[in-house]
């Protein structure tokens, strides 16, 4: 009799027992996920791009390739653009370098990243078209019409990275206003502690 008294605890034990190891995966799961930062390489307004306005129909081959001299281009910092126009990025403080209307802007940029990092992703916003390469891959067309923020998203295929990465973009204006700014994320693994 003595046994049956202690029976119900020994089966709230048992139970909490398997509440926790059935917890154990979720935990393990949000743990992972807290071990992962999102590092910017690459911010918005940042300096030392290399850069070149030429007309909408001018063709520069191999502008976009990692081995193209640029090295007679001019150097400035985004974002370029004009300070006047329609979009609330079209003022002093946003743009730093200027890009006149009805041309292309071709933009050069080096960026180094860490042999772990995952997820690395090119966002920003242009008026009005843009076309954003990658080591010399052209990972995509952009039609944003005028300023549509967050046009340029996209994710580097993991085939296309290397320590040492070229981001590179031919931006189009179809008149009024200019604008391009650009950033660069990835996902940094953080150590198990």
């Amino acid at each position: 009799m003595n046994r049956l008294r202690h029976l119900p605890a020994a089966l709230t034990a048992g139970a909490l027992v398997a509440a926790m190891a059935l917890a154990a995966p979720a935990a393990t799961a949000q743990a992972a996920s807290e071990r992962a930062t999102v590092v910017t390489a690459l911010g918005y307004d940042s300096t030392g791009w290399t850069y070149r306005q030429v007309p909408a129909t001018t063709q520069v081959p191999g502008f976009a390739e990692q081995g193209f001299d640029d090295s007679a281009w001019p150097t400035g910092q985004a974002g370029f653009g004009t300070t006047n126009g329609t979009c609330s990025w079209n003022n002093q403080a946003n743009v730093k370098t200027p890009w006149a209307v009805n041309t292309d802007l071709l933009v050069r940029h080096w960026i180094h990243l860490p042999r772990d990092a995952q997820q690395v992703r090119i966002q920003g916003t242009v008026d009005n078209d843009a076309q954003v390469y990658f080591n010399g891959h052209l990972l995509k067309s952009v039609t944003s019409g005028k300023c549509a923020a967050g046009a340029i998203d996209v994710v580097v295929p993991v085939t296309d990275l290397d320590c040492c990465n070229l981001l590179a973009v031919r931006a189009h204006d179809a008149g009024v206003a200019a604008y391009l700014n650009l950033r660069v994320t990835y996902v940094k693994p953080t150590q198990a502690l």
